[in-house]
């Protein structure tokens, strides 16, 4: 052929137009005419020009790839992929114009897959290279999917496709341009001698104009293509100028809040969007040096869409372009909030987590604690609590005299009910820490409710006669049997007894009621004591609260009872309340599920008296007597 691909298409807008899907693939290509002369190209590998092509040995590998690929494209298939002797793939489309291969455009070097190192190791010792620097030239050869290849060459067939139609064109007008030289130059000679020859000649010229016609209306088509393969392209594709765009895709339209292009050109770029605060610097920085380099690479940016105050995360490159007879901008960017909010989610869900295991951690550290303080502070009470006993046993029997003696008496008594009182709040801790780690279990069996309740009443009565408080009880029945822990329902009982008689005056009334029905049991203690203020009920369950120092600065207490009690109810299933009109008295109210167990078990219908002394005793430990 006699003209060369150099001489039928402008290279240079070949170059910027394949650079640009370059920084969006990262997959090298290459045109070549085909005695091998590159043409254009970019990202080619250094892999192939820094070792297997100045090395002896790795380049006649080359040579027979080279040919290898001559042979394919003589069979004249679309598209070919293949792998070169020296282990990587490449993808070759042929340009051929009438039949005649004037060049090759080239997608390559790339893998499928992940490269064998071993392999390529074995190969780099084999030719005599350095070993480290041709295997990181090897970790720059892109990996691409078998689909992604697929989409890829369906772009390279289109650009391919472009190009013929253009060459093609360009030949037939070239072709017509030098007939009609050729017949304007024999007309001036032959004007007189070939007058009959006029309307052959003029004939010929009008087949010229209608392949002219069909050659324009080619090109027409040809940019038809163009324009939609723009239209689809899954990224926005916009020509700007300085602060106006000028050309945009539906896909950049979309990413600017609008349906069509044609709400985007010719708007100004702060009509859109503005740079967000934190990229404004780095914004105008890039616009700088868009002017002073001609483009800007693969670049992160930040903005705020004007329409509605979307923060949009984009990835662009930008290149100056000729457009429509000026210099313009063009700018091809994907939109990347979506993966950036996937990001900050994952940093936030890994920060919570984070705070969730260290939250774990000192929470177990903290239940371990009290675990071993609860234990380490029993031993020795228990110690004290035995000494004392045996102590009083020993004045009673060696002298009586000492034993009668209302002062020792009075200081063995406070001795006792301090220990109670350590072994009150040891059991608490114990209790809170087998609570927390979800140790502590019930031990439900079947039990008559009102026996129980009754006994512990009756004898926190007798305890507290000399008080001058008054204990009442009162039951719409008998008899309730249901599945309870009968301990647990002592230790609640207990707790509300000891606050009503810790926080009532002498002379006051003390209502303990029982109302049953088919599905629960009500048990009511109400005092008529110095009751909590309104905005403090909420608290009164909270662990280690107190509801006012004034309160109890007469009444010694941890803060810890009544959350206890709470969560023995609520592990029966139950509830519990808090009625109370300040300095007119209190109402606990718990209700407890009616439910018997179903296996026949034996039924506890009262408890012998006795046993409620030591536990009425370290339980009422914190009240001192007047």
């Amino acid at each position: 052929m006699k003209y060369k691909l150099i001489d039928l298409i402008d290279i240079s807008q070949f170059q910027k137009l394949m650079e640009t899907f370059y920084n969006i693939s990262k997959v090298p290509h290459g045109l070549l005419d085909p005695d091998g002369n590159v043409l254009s190209g970019i990202g080619w590998q250094d892999i192939c020009t820094k070792f297997h092509r100045v090395n002896s040995k790795s380049a006649y590998n080359c040579t027979k790839s080279d040919l290898s690929m001559k042979t394919m494209v003589n069979k004249k298939e679309k598209y070919t992929i293949y792998q070169c002797q020296n282990g990587l793939i490449e993808s070759t489309i042929p340009i051929v114009i009438e039949g005649e291969h004037i060049a090759n455009l080239i997608l390559g070097q790339f893998f499928y897959h992940k490269p064998d190192l071993k392999y390529f190791r074995k190969q780099a010792e084999e030719f005599g290279f350095d070993v480290d620097a041709y295997l990181k030239a090897l970790s720059l050869v892109p990996i691409i999917s078998k689909e992604q290849l697929k989409s890829y060459m369906a772009y390279y067939l289109q650009i391919a496709d472009m190009l013929t139609n253009i060459i093609l064109k360009e030949l037939k007008q070239r072709e017509t341009e030098s007939l009609l030289l050729r017949h304007n130059a024999n007309l001036e000679n032959m004007v007189a001698e070939r007058t009959e020859k006029l309307k052959k000649i003029n004939v010929a010229l009008e087949k010229d104009i209608l392949e002219r016609k069909h050659i324009e209306k080619s090109l027409k088509e040809s940019e038809e293509r163009y324009r939609l393969l723009i239209e689809l392209f899954p990224y926005g594709i916009c020509v700007r100028n300085k602060d106006t765009i000028l050309f945009a895709n539906r896909t950049s339209a979309n990413y600017l809040g609008f349906e069509h292009p044609k709400k985007v050109i010719g708007k100004k770029l702060t009509e859109l969007f503005i740079p967000h605060p934190d990229y404004r610097e780095v914004f105008y920085e890039n616009m700088e040096n868009i002017e002073k380099t001609g483009s800007l690479s693969l670049t992160e940016e930040k903005f705020i869409r004007i329409l509605d105050k979307k923060i949009l995360y984009v990835e662009t490159v930008s290149s100056f372009i000729p457009y429509d007879n000026n210099r313009e901008i063009l700018v091809v960017f994907k939109d990347i909030s979506e993966r950036k909010r996937l990001e900050e989610l994952q940093k936030k869900v890994a920060e919570k987590e984070k705070l969730l295991r260290e939250t774990i951690e000192l929470e177990q550290l903290r239940s371990d604690f009290f675990a071993n303080l609860s234990h380490e502070i029993k031993t020795p009470i228990n110690l004290i609590f035995s000494t004392i006993q045996l102590l009083e046993l020993e004045i009673e029997i060696e002298n009586k005299v000492i034993s009668q003696d209302i002062n020792v008496k009075k200081r063995m008594h406070v001795l006792k009910q301090n220990c109670n009182r350590l072994i009150k709040l040891t059991n608490n801790l114990i209790d809170i820490t087998k609570i927390d780690s979800g140790y502590l279990k019930l031990h439900l069996q079947n039990c008559n409710i009102v026996d129980i309740i009754e006994d512990l009443t009756l004898s926190v009565a007798d305890y507290i006669k000399n008080k001058n408080i008054s204990l009442l009880f009162d039951t719409d029945t008998e008899e309730k049997i249901m599945r309870i822990d009968p301990y647990a329902v002592e230790r609640i009982i207990l707790n509300l007894l000891s606050n009503a008689v810790k926080f009532s005056k002498p002379d006051s009334k003390i209502i303990v009621n029982i109302t049953s029905s088919k599905k629960e049991v009500i048990i009511s203690v109400k005092d008529t004591g110095i009751g909590i203020p309104k905005e403090k009920l909420q608290l009164i369950f909270d662990r280690f609260r107190q509801v006012d120092k004034s309160l109890t600065r007469n009444h010694e207490g941890s803060g810890m009872g009544l959350s206890i009690t709470k969560s023995l109810v609520l592990m029966h299933g139950g509830a519990i309340i808090a009625k109370s009109e300040y300095g007119k008295g209190s109402e606990f109210i718990v209700t407890l599920p009616a439910k018997p167990l179903s296996t026949k078990k034996n039924i506890v219908n009262s408890y012998v008296q006795n046993t409620y002394t030591e536990v009425i005793a370290i339980e009422f430990s914190d009240i001192y007597s007047s």
